[in-house]
């Protein structure tokens, strides 16, 4: 860690990031970094508290539908509403995309493919709320990665030129046969 007086700056222990990637890259490291795990078990942990809180929530509303999530009444209140969020928003973007030079963090989140990834994210993530009002998290959870694993693999073949071997494409044919058994009612 490399201290100043006024910032201080967290360096990764000397470990080679060429022969990591390297190593990624053709498969021949194996998945032992405990970084790597501990994310992981973030990741889980912080998603479905946040999965199992947004059906919580859900549910105080019954079912929803889009027109009932985009409907907006219009009066003096909710413009002004309105207009301070907006402003709120914006302010909170330009400060961000202002933190860029200061903070890797705002760098990374204020990357124009990053950014719109997760607005796209937030998006689906708000129009799940009609799916979940009528069906319950753990079914839905499992029906969603399913399919997200399925068009995430295709996109990414076609786009990055992935290559998949037999047995990752029998994985996705038996996730396929999943989707059949899971989404039945």
């Amino acid at each position: 860690m490399l201290v100043d007086m006024h910032v201080i700056v967290w360096t990764p222990p000397a470990v080679s990031y060429a022969r990591f990637r390297r190593l990624a890259q053709t498969g021949v490291m194996k998945m032992v970094d405990t970084r790597f795990w501990m994310s992981i078990v973030a990741i889980t942990a912080i998603g479905t508290l946040g999965s199992v809180l947004f059906k919580y929530g859900t549910n105080a509303f019954g079912t929803l539908t889009l027109d009932r999530l985009l409907r907006f009444d219009f009066s003096k209140a909710s413009v002004l509403g309105l207009a301070l969020f907006s402003f709120g928003a914006a302010a909170a973007l330009l400060g961000g995309y202002l933190l860029r030079d200061a903070s890797f963090a705002a760098e990374f989140l204020f990357y124009p493919a990053i950014f719109l990834a997760l607005a796209m994210l937030f998006v689906s993530r708000f129009l799940i709320g009609i799916p979940l009002s009528v069906t319950g998290l753990g079914r839905l959870n499992a029906l969603l990665t399913v399919i997200s694993i399925v068009t995430t693999t295709v996109a990414s073949a076609l786009i990055f030129k992935e290559a998949f071997s037999v047995r990752v494409i029998l994985g996705f044919l038996l996730g396929m046969a999943s989707i059949l058994l899971i989404g039945e009612m």
